[in-house]
């Protein structure tokens, strides 16, 4: 008990303390970049908060990450580094589109099974990395990195083709139907109720992971490749079951972002929620409840980072750099060791000293 106790402790602990460190050496090279470094600071910090439009802001840029974050963690606690969330974003947003520009006119039905379709067909998709892995235990990476390009190039086929506008220059799908676009959240904002459905998912994921058989067997396979034959569970359904509910997620975060934010799918680079999606979910340690945490920090330094880019002389790409030490300060291996083993020990004696 102890032990469990003391890691908990020493992760809270190491978070808190890299997130010290990165925004003392944030303001280290601010105060080599910037002529105001203490007002842009300052603003980095706070000005999220300073109006209800730069939070709604937060909430708005939260969502996507948020859901990329959670369908990528589900996959890293079956010990599989799959990428693939990318590809699953850009095609479900297709999907998306096609569906939304054709619906019945319902404005409470119509967004819901758009999203609905969209979830399925990237839970569908998702399935075919997920086959290869159980049936011929390729590498996930590599599959997963591939199936982007190729679903990356027919979606855009698939826009450019079929539903291509013709009311515009640019590449864009016909507009959405009114019905199918989500309503508002915060009035003032253009945050919608995708929010909240993050938040119903975050939960939704808890209980799977820690309150099922299947979420104990995908926690179990995270840690120990061999849990599912032994176990008696297939290791072929899991990898399956696994590959198609973070597909799902992944499907319904790009339907809910599209329908949310957007009137019609103009996306003609791949959204770059793949690799934030594997930064969130190992910010979050692969817990739920710490992916929301994690999506809602970066969210908060990125509104942050462009608010104080529009009003001071620092460039918004501080944003990524801040994301970088902090990535590198909880994610290394001797942060804090010294510490740690200090705390195990004296944990261990007084333990031993009870006995």
């Amino acid at each position: 008990m102890f032990k469990k106790n003391s890691d908990v402790m020493f992760e809270i602990v190491k978070t808190l303390v890299a997130i010290a460190i990165s925004l003392v050496i944030s303001f280290l090279i601010l105060v080599l970049v910037s002529k105001t470094p203490v007002d842009a600071f300052f603003k980095l910090l706070t000005a999220p908060v300073t109006k209800i439009r730069y939070f709604g802001n937060v909430l708005e840029t939260m969502v996507p990450i948020g859901f990329a974050g959670l369908a990528t963690s589900l996959l890293f606690r079956t010990g599989l580094f799959n990428l693939g969330t990318e590809g699953i974003y850009y095609i479900c947003g297709v999907v998306t589109a096609t569906v939304a520009s054709q619906m019945f006119g319902n404005a409470f039905l119509d967004p819901i099974l758009t999203i609905l379709i969209s979830s399925v067909f990237g839970g569908l998709v998702a399935l075919i990395p997920g086959y290869f892995k159980a049936k011929y235990n390729t590498n996930e990476l590599v599959v997963s990195l591939m199936m982007n390009s190729i679903l990356f190039g027919l979606g855009l086929f698939f826009v450019k083709t079929f539903i291509r506008a013709s009311d515009v220059p640019s590449v864009a799908s016909n507009k959405f139907m009114e019905t199918t676009r989500l309503p508002i959240f915060i009035p003032g904002t253009r945050t919608h109720i995708g929010v909240i459905v993050l938040l119903v998912v975050t939960v939704l994921m808890f209980i799977l992971l820690f309150k099922t058989k299947l979420g104990y067997s995908i926690r179990m396979t995270g840690l120990n490749k061999n849990f599912a034959k032994y176990s008696g569970m297939s290791a072929f359904a899991l990898f399956l079951s696994v590959h198609f509910i973070s597909g799902f997620i992944g499907g319904m975060g790009s339907s809910i972002e599209l329908l949310g934010m957007y009137e019609r799918f103009t996306w003609v680079a791949l959204p770059g929620l793949g690799f934030t999606g594997a930064l969130i979910a190992t910010l979050g340690k692969n817990n739920p409840f710490g992916v929301l945490l994690a999506s809602f920090g970066i969210a908060y330094i990125r509104v942050g980072a462009e608010i104080m880019s529009r009003t001071t002389d620092v460039p918004v790409e501080m944003a990524a750099f801040v994301e970088a030490i902090l990535v590198f300060l909880i994610m290394s291996q001797y942060f804090l060791k010294k510490w740690r083993d200090r705390s195990l020990l004296k944990e261990g004696d007084k333990a031993n000293g009870t006995v």
